[in-house]
């Protein structure tokens, strides 16, 4: 009953708005409206999206002079947790804002026939909600819940009911064509800004193209504590040159706070010329972290390898203001990242910067994380084969002690405090990761961009054996939805310090907080990443400290031996491998090593929320049976 007189009451305003709406967009397409300038602040509506969308978006009100846009009112739908707490962020030193939340028009995975009475839910909503604010300007970015308050505007401003304006700014990720959105919202907005140049031409003759590139690495900067850390922490050869660069980059972007490339004026020249001299730093930074042991290097050279990533970001960045092809554009965003992460593996945290490179790193990828790939394979789930699996013990060894969810109590009393390893079941149910990280599109977008270590070859302790710098998405193509002659590993790498979006998908184990020492520990474990296709093999070794190694997919096979097997596995006796066996469980040759035949070998699978306890000095050899994910938590 309510909604064929809800019809009744609509059809002859949509007529009247119908009517209006060809006047409204002629008017749009045909001249556009003399620029006045405003004495009073712009009452301003926010659309909100989730995940990219907002952080987009946030950006852009970053940028705003908060007096001329005020009071700011942000939408968001009630499913959405996560934006609310952005905008606190954002909006920390003011309270000139508030939040209403809308229903969402529709939810991932939700069939479109059903999306078709959401919407109407979220558009009818979205009435009362214009007609009391009535701002002057609504911005939004594209995410589907910014339709229904824009066509509400639309309508209202076809009846002369408000006259807000409409600003739209299609997502940094549309390089060659509008989302589904913002074919909708081009029509509607007075205003659309496109991010790519290939956008502004004849299919989209009223978008304007901004390029806000420039905004991203600069806009992660302290100024004056990355001049503390350049003046305080290096060396004194690669001080005085770094320092003028920096301070070149500063003013520039000081002079230059625009974002529109049409109002830049970029001196490429001088650009070229700190490149080359910063590449030059870099070089000789590469040659000290080079030489001699790593945990040698004096610090100040891991420093200057940061800072220099750091101002070579800045300089590729300014650079792309004067660059309108989107293939190069791409590639020097490919290149910013590449150096930022570049900066985090091989440099240090900046001591009043500690997390500047990591967050950089973040904002980058969030911006680039879905823009499509040129000659990419698409890989949906990470495939793992069964049917040919065997997880049956070998004759001669043992099998280690098994329980599902033990207590905190159980797991010190009987496995900790014994120093006894054992197999857990169950543990890891709670975890995300155990369904998002086999797909792989999942991580490509999280991770895709950004690049990791990986070790080339069939073990460490082999001449084959060398480690390589890829991109998280070339590992997969060339590794893991395809067979490489060459096995690649992501091994024991700090992946989740490197990329801290990643651990929102599991937590740290209550089994790590018991420690073996009387004083409190309230420090992390170590947690490492363990990522790699079938065949992957970790030589026999023992590592300092309590391990708990967990798995998130695929399946492994372990074998250990006890501490009191020392002398019987036969460990290396230079320096580098004193931890490691010369030993292959596998293929034992008692001629060369007889005493082998007196250790006791024990064996287990791990498979998917499995997590094993692996004491300190115990040796473990561990085998990927299929592709696999692996967490290991490390601590005293």
């Amino acid at each position: 009953m309510v909604l064929p007189l809800m019809c009744v009451l609509i059809f002859p305003v949509a007529i009247v708005a119908i009517i209006r709406a060809f006047y409204f967009v002629i008017y749009v397409n045909g001249k556009r409206p003399t620029k006045t300038e405003r004495t009073k602040s712009a009452k301003t509506l926010i659309v909100l999206g989730s995940g990219g969308h907002t952080t987009e978006i946030l950006r852009v009100v970053q940028q705003l002079n908060k007096e001329k846009y005020s009071p700011r009112i942000y939408i968001q739908t009630r499913t959405d947790e996560i934006s609310s707490k952005k905008v606190k962020q954002v909006e920390i030193d003011t309270n000139e804002y508030k939040i209403i939340q809308i229903s969402r028009s529709r939810e991932v995975r939700q069939s479109y026939l059903t999306s078709i009475f959401t919407t109407a839910r979220a558009i009818l909503q979205s009435f009362p909600l214009i007609w009391r604010e009535k701002p002057d300007l609504l911005l939004c970015n594209g995410p589907g819940t910014c339709i229904p308050p824009c066509l509400v505007v639309f309508l209202f401003n076809a009846l002369f009911l408000t006259n807000t304006k409409i600003v739209f700014i299609e997502s940094f990720c549309r390089v060659k064509s509008f989302s589904l959105s913002g074919k909708i919202l081009y029509y509607l907005a007075n205003h659309t800004i496109v991010q790519w140049p290939e956008l502004n031409g004849a299919t989209y003759p009223r978008s304007i193209f901004i390029n806000m590139l420039v905004q991203i690495v600069a806009q992660s900067i302290q100024w004056n504590l990355l001049q503390e850390d350049l003046t305080e922490q290096l060396p004194n050869e690669l001080k005085f040159h770094l320092k003028n660069i920096l301070l070149r980059v500063e003013n520039f972007l000081k002079n230059n706070k625009s974002p529109d490339v049409k109002r830049l004026k970029i001196d490429t020249e001088w650009i070229k010329s700190d490149l080359v001299a910063t590449e030059a730093c870099l070089d000789r930074t590469w040659e000290m972290l080079n030489s001699g042991y790593w945990k040698d290097v004096p610090i100040n050279y891991r420093y200057s390898y940061s800072l220099c990533s750091i101002i070579k970001s800045l300089l590729l960045e300014i650079s792309t203001n004067a660059e309108k092809d989107d293939i190069k554009l791409i590639s020097v965003f490919k290149e910013i990242i590449q150096q930022i992460d570049k900066g985090i593996l091989l440099g240090a945290p900046l001591p009043k910067n500690k997390t500047l490179l990591t967050n950089i790193a973040s904002d980058l990828n969030k911006h680039f994380s879905s823009v499509p790939e040129t000659n990419s394979k698409n890989v949906d789930i990470i495939k793992i084969n069964t049917e040919e699996l065997c997880t049956t013990l070998f004759p001669g060894f043992s099998s280690i002690v098994n329980y599902t969810k033990p207590s905190l109590e159980t797991f010190y009393c009987k496995i900790f405090k014994p120093k006894i390893p054992a197999l857990l079941e169950g543990c890891l149910e709670h975890w995300q990761a155990l369904h998002l990280w086999k797909d792989a599109e999942y991580l490509r977008r999280i991770v895709g961009n950004r690049t990791v270590p990986i070790e080339i070859g069939s073990r460490y302790t082999e001449d084959d054996w060398t480690q390589s710098l890829v991109t998280f998405s070339d590992f997969l193509r060339s590794h893991i939805s395809s067979k490489n002659e060459k096995v690649g590993y992501l091994a024991q790498h700090q992946l989740f310090d490197q990329i801290p979006e990643l651990k929102n998908d599991f937590s740290v184990p209550e089994y790590c907080s018991f420690s073996d020492t009387e004083e409190d520990n309230e420090e992390l474990p170590d947690i490492n990443a363990w990522f790699g296709p079938s065949g992957t093999v970790s030589p026999l070794h023992h590592d300092p400290k309590n391990n708990l190694l967990c798995q998130v997919f695929g399946y492994k096979r372990i074998i250990l031996y006890s501490p009191d097997d020392n002398e019987n596995v036969y460990p290396y006796e230079t320096r580098l491998l004193s931890n490691t066996a010369r030993i292959d469980p596998y293929n034992p040759d008692f001629e060369k090593y007889p005493n082998l035949q007196k250790a006791k070998a024990f064996m287990c699978y791990l498979k998917p929320g499995d997590m094993l306890f692996i004491p300190p000095k115990w040796w473990h050899h561990v085998v990927g049976l299929t592709p696999s994910f692996s967490i290991s938590f490390w601590w005293d």
